[in-house]
């Protein structure tokens, strides 16, 4: 008895040796608690997210003010030179100069060693343009070249064109510095490719006649502003043309802008004698004394002008 009482006395005093640690429940509380995150992984996950946009927002944001700033600034290209007509006629319009424009692509070329060629490989396109000249300068790129005047206007299938002094025909743009008349009634409808010369012979007679009077209506000394009768002609009619419906009809007819007035021209230029009419500078010379004596108008002053029929040469005006 006394032995095993001592027994379980012993177990008593170094038991806790061997027995195993068992928590208690406040200390499993505080664990939990210490282990438990702050902040719950889908908040942070939710937190990130809106953090990158928001990046990306005011990243976007200041490129797109950059920029804006940028096309606010002078917009400079370097070696960049403005293209320059040098010398145009005073007749050219300026739908014909943004023609050009459109041709070559724009107003501003690189200069590089091709820039000049090719600018005047562009222009060779347009008809009216000619012996064409590109110089290079520290500031621009000249342009030297000749451009065909319309003397006369042409409308064939719908479409109007203009011809020049050498018969070169090419497509009409807008012109209201000087005056372009029309030619009606000529025969010819196979007008040829633009920028080709018209080998037709009644356009080649209007273009002669209304080139003379042309020049006639260029300012003198003693009359340096002149207004121009040119400008009171419509058209001219060529239909009868060497003859060829009537021969005792003028050949060629000048209609004036009010409907009525008729100028009969007769013979094509260089024909007169042959048809035993009045020279041509009779003939110009007697219709501008006309014009002046009616004050500078054929409008509403008569039926027709007869020029066909000689008389004694009367002074030029």
């Amino acid at each position: 008895m006394s032995k095993r009482k001592k027994q379980k006395e012993g177990k008593g005093w170094f038991s806790f040796l061997k027995r195993k640690k068992t928590a208690t429940p406040q200390a499993t509380r505080s664990r939990k608690k210490k282990n438990t995150p702050l902040v719950p992984k889908w908040l942070w996950v939710m937190l990130t997210i809106i953090g990158f946009a928001i990046l990306i927002a005011g990243l976007m944001a200041g490129f797109m003010y950059m920029e804006q700033y940028v096309k606010t600034l002078p917009q400079r290209q370097p070696h960049a030179r403005p293209l320059n007509l040098k010398e145009p006629p005073p007749w050219l319009g300026e739908a014909w100069i943004n023609h050009i424009l459109e041709v070559t692509d724009s107003s501003l070329f690189l200069l590089d060693e091709g820039a000049g060629r090719a600018i005047s490989e562009k222009l060779s396109r347009i008809p009216w343009i000619y012996d064409v000249q590109v110089k290079t300068t520290q500031t621009t790129l000249d342009i030297f070249a000749q451009y065909r005047r319309p003397i006369v206007a042409v409308t064939v299938n719908g479409k109007r064109y203009y011809v020049d002094e050498q018969r070169v025909v090419f497509e009409a743009l807008p012109v209201t510095l000087i005056a372009v008349p029309e030619v009606v009634g000529f025969s010819d409808r196979t007008i040829g490719a633009s920028g080709k010369v018209w080998l037709a012979e009644d356009i080649k007679a209007a273009v002669d006649l209304i080139r003379v009077l042309g020049l006639m209506d260029l300012p003198t000394d003693a009359n340096p502003n002149p207004k121009p009768l040119l400008d009171e002609i419509a058209n001219i009619d060529v239909s009868n043309f060497a003859g060829r419906k009537s021969s005792s009809r003028p050949h060629l007819v000048l209609n004036v802008k009010d409907g009525v007035t008729q100028i009969y021209w007769g013979a094509a230029w260089g024909q007169a004698s042959r048809l035993l009419e009045a020279d041509e500078k009779e003939k110009v010379t007697r219709l501008y004394q006309q014009y002046h004596e009616y004050g500078n108008t054929l409008m509403g002053k008569a039926k027709f002008i007869e020029l066909r029929q000689p008389q004694s040469l009367v002074p030029r005006p």
